[in-house]
């Protein structure tokens, strides 16, 4: 039997395991087929997705920080990827559009995307593809009871007074 650290029992280190394999494997092929990394592509999906969409729907959408999301557009109009324009409503907020030429990036990196979704579903059969798919959407709508569970972190004292 393989021994496995205490970390492992942590369901959120387990998603993170799968996670960055997943985005490093997606970010080196993305690079190569599109010329874009997965961060640039997320936004230009985002706006491909929901056209004429202001910078902070992105950094919501995206869960980037707002500077990250403000580079990434720079970036991206630079490559004549989006256009930029300040909004008619709300002078603060710019709104964004993908050219034509970032649609068909968009195009070929859903298409890539779904080539690797479906490699990296392969290893789940069919009845446990939908199993997953139903955790995994329960745990989108998961939010923790961060009262609850501070008395649950809190340390009990050893016999001998002191902290464990």
């Amino acid at each position: 039997m393989v021994h496995r650290p205490h970390l492992y029992t942590y369901v959120s280190y387990r998603l993170e395991l799968v996670s960055r394999a997943a985005r490093s494997a997606a970010d080196t092929v993305y690079r190569r087929e599109c010329g874009f990394d997965i961060r640039q592509l997320r936004v230009m999906r985002i706006v491909e997705e929901t056209p004429d969409t202001t910078v902070s729907e992105v950094v919501e959408a995206t869960l980037y920080e707002r500077t990250l999301v403000s580079r990434l557009v720079g970036e991206l109009a630079k490559a004549g990827m989006l256009t930029r324009r300040i909004c008619d409503v709300d002078a603060r907020q710019t709104r964004l559009s993908l050219t034509d030429a970032g649609l068909v990036v968009v195009e070929r990196a859903n298409r890539i995307g779904d080539t690797m979704n479906e490699d990296l579903l392969s290893v789940l059969d069919p009845e446990e593809r939908v199993i997953f798919d139903a955790c995994l959407e329960k745990l989108t709508k998961w939010w923790p009871d961060l009262d609850s569970l501070a008395g649950e972190a809190k340390e009990e004292p050893s016999k001998t007074g002191g902290a464990k």
